[in-house]
């Protein structure tokens, strides 16, 4: 079965990809797990898309050209999780796709994707999270995108036993992060990161009106109207200041 799964990402120029077993992150909230979104999940997939250094070392529109290419891969990652899924059901088994960027779930007043998947990237072998919070790996860095599947089938599982790519003395993303998103310990404030790095005026205009705000979660607002080049990114700081991408 992964062989079927390693050829049918290989066909789409995917390059990275591994397997996990399922588990709990302590630091996440149970509804983010696995488990809560599928009760028989045995294997869980993650693979990843480089980013092209050009875009990030543009002299010019970097942000312009990052906005574009990761809302064509999200989309592209996201039809590859579609497809995995349905091979793997053609096989007996039950699959659910992880997609890429979109749906976010609002919890305690932080943003989360419906499974953490540069977590379950580093749990796949795929690279170490970075002192950015993004995942990175020796041959890429930091330029990845991800998507993912849980399923019932039991997979063979990866590992990377590879160093952490981070240089021990560098705290460059930290130190240029306009939004001060990045704490010493790595761990990301995504609020005030998705202030800083994206906007998107259709959803500050329906949040400027009162009665869109009462009959709609901001969940909801955030999902329909955010996905699909809606919105734009403004900063990639972490991304262009890191080592690891030059």
């Amino acid at each position: 079965m992964k062989d079927a799964i390693d050829d049918l990402l290989s066909k789409r120029g995917i390059s990275l990809f591994g397997v996990s077993e399922p588990k709990q992150f302590d630091e996440m909230p149970a509804q983010f797990t696995p488990a809560h979104i599928l009760s028989s999940t045995r294997s869980v997939l993650c693979y990843a898309v480089p980013i092209p250094k050009g875009i990030l070392h543009a002299e010019d529109h970097s942000s312009l050209l990052f906005w574009r290419f990761s809302n064509m891969t999200y989309r592209f990652l996201d039809r590859v999780s579609n497809e995995v899924c349905t091979e793997l059901e053609a096989q007996g088994h039950i699959a659910v796709p992880i997609y890429s960027c979109f749906p976010w779930k609002m919890h305690a007043n932080r943003f989360h994707g419906l499974l953490p998947l540069p977590h379950w990237a580093q749990e796949c072998g795929i690279g170490k999270i970075t002192r950015c919070g993004l995942l990175g790996n020796a041959r890429f860095g930091t330029r990845l995108l991800l998507g993912g599947v849980i399923t019932s089938a039991d997979l063979e599982k990866t590992r990377d036993d590879s160093a952490h790519p981070c240089p021990p003395d560098c705290f460059l993303c930290q130190e240029s992060c306009p939004g001060n998103a990045i704490g010493k310990s790595g761990r990301v404030d995504h609020n005030l990161c998705v202030r800083q790095s994206g906007v998107n005026p259709l959803l500050a205009h329906l949040l400027a009106d009162r009665e869109t705000k009462t009959r709609f979660e901001f969940d909801t607002l955030l999902n329909t109207i955010s996905v699909d080049d809606h919105g734009m990114y403004t900063c990639s700081k972490c991304l262009t200041v890191c080592p690891l991408n030059r």
